[in-house]
């Protein structure tokens, strides 16, 4: 029975790699040209974790997640902590921020938040035109303060977004800005 020599096994699986690159490439930019929806359904949940923990940093879980495994990913609490109850089952959503902070009883406190704007848009994780703020909006390229302070007036006046196509009433924003902008935003609920 003929075996594979190192080098040829090498070979094929860099081949093999490079073939599935090119399907997933080309999958990609034939739904991103089709018109795809905006909505954003992650397969892994971005999820930075921070504070009283033995390895700050943003991991990727498979959903759900709860805080104590996210705090579990991130290494454990710091030694002398033990964690508020109660706290440890609650889920954590997609591109959010949990921090642990300590107690002078040694309890460790949670607090649940989104993670920073800079860190979801160089993750490509888009933001929500119903609940990013004008400030937050004006991070995303293409964006100014002032189309961000427009686009924050549209979402009051029509009481949030129903489909990005909804920014086109946003003077400053035509197809080629709105074209420009989807991979950035999404809409999501009403508040």
């Amino acid at each position: 029975m003929n075996r594979f020599s190192r080098s040829q096994a090498a070979i094929i699986i860099l081949l093999s790699l490079l073939i599935l690159t090119f399907y997933g490439w080309r999958h990609y930019a034939h739904n991103r040209q089709g018109g795809e929806s905006s909505l954003f359904l992650p397969t892994e949940l971005i999820i930075q974790v921070s504070g009283e923990v033995r390895n700050p940093g943003i991991y990727f879980f498979d959903p759900p997640v709860t805080v104590s495994e996210t705090v579990a990913g991130a290494g454990g609490l710091l030694p002398q902590l033990n964690p508020e109850p109660g706290w440890t089952r609650v889920e954590v959503a997609h591109a959010r921020r949990v921090h642990i902070t300590t107690t002078g009883d040694g309890l460790a406190r949670l607090r649940l938040g989104w993670m920073e704007v800079s860190s979801r848009l160089a993750l490509g994780v888009p933001l929500d035109l119903n609940q990013a703020s004008a400030a937050e909006l004006a991070q995303v390229p293409g964006i100014t303060q002032t189309l961000a302070e427009r686009i924050v007036a549209q979402r009051n006046r029509l009481g949030g977004f129903s489909k990005l196509e909804d920014l086109r009433a946003v003077k400053g924003i035509g197809p080629v800005t709105l074209k420009r902008l989807r991979p950035s935003l999404t809409v999501g609920t009403k508040d």
